[in-house]
């Protein structure tokens, strides 16, 4: 009598689980930005569209450039979505099994250094942040993205110290803003050099 009991409650358990996890992929699917492509995503990440709650967050002149999500080998059930704007770095993190979600955003004026790690298939990008005593983290992005991403965030990176507008539709000549700081003292030797360089190579 107590194995039948203990059988049925373990049965009920199963059940209860898979109902969740039922109802939670669901919500997943129907909050989730769509994917543009149905495979892959679990050792590698995604290229993706850009979902409703993001694009409202977006203040005016602002644009998204890049947007992945991260492999599914970072986070099986929950993966981040990365998207890469004109004026900041947006991470959208699904919690409890996809009900909720985190929203953080890291602006380019508060980035130091960057670096980027590649692996086989996907690669990690790491930022110092200057006012926070933690890193921002970026894992889980396809090679290929991930070299484009980087690139696009040094630029505004450079963008942003040689104080040039973020918006892509500024009609500011890059090169010659940052030759006029240099004049006037306002950046070093050092930091006009890197600066043109990344500019140089957008």
């Amino acid at each position: 009598m107590t194995l039948q009991i203990l059988i049925l409650n373990v049965t009920r358990w199963v059940e209860f689980i898979t109902f969740i996890w039922i109802v939670s992929s669901c919500s997943t699917m129907n909050n989730q930005e769509p994917e543009r492509s149905v495979t892959g995503g679990i050792f590698t990440g995604l290229e993706t569209d850009v979902p409703e709650d993001i694009r409202e967050l977006l203040i005016t002149g602002e644009k998204v450039l890049h947007a992945v999500r991260q492999a599914r080998i970072e986070q099986a059930i929950t993966p981040d979505s990365i998207f890469i704007t004109t004026h900041r770095i947006i991470v959208r993190r699904p919690t409890t099994l996809g009900l909720r979600r985190n929203i953080t955003d890291y602006r380019y004026t508060d980035m130091a250094n960057t670096r980027i790690e590649k692996g086989l298939i996907n690669s990690s990008i790491y930022i110092d942040m200057r006012f926070l005593s933690e890193e921002c983290c970026l894992r889980g992005i396809p090679n290929k993205s991930a070299a484009k991403i980087f690139r696009t965030i040094e630029q505004q990176i450079a963008r942003t110290r040689a104080g040039l507008s973020l918006s892509d539709d500024s009609n500011e000549d890059p090169l010659q803003i940052l030759r006029v700081r240099f004049a006037k003292g306002e950046i070093t030797r050092e930091e006009y050099v890197s600066m043109k360089r990344v500019l140089e190579e957008s």
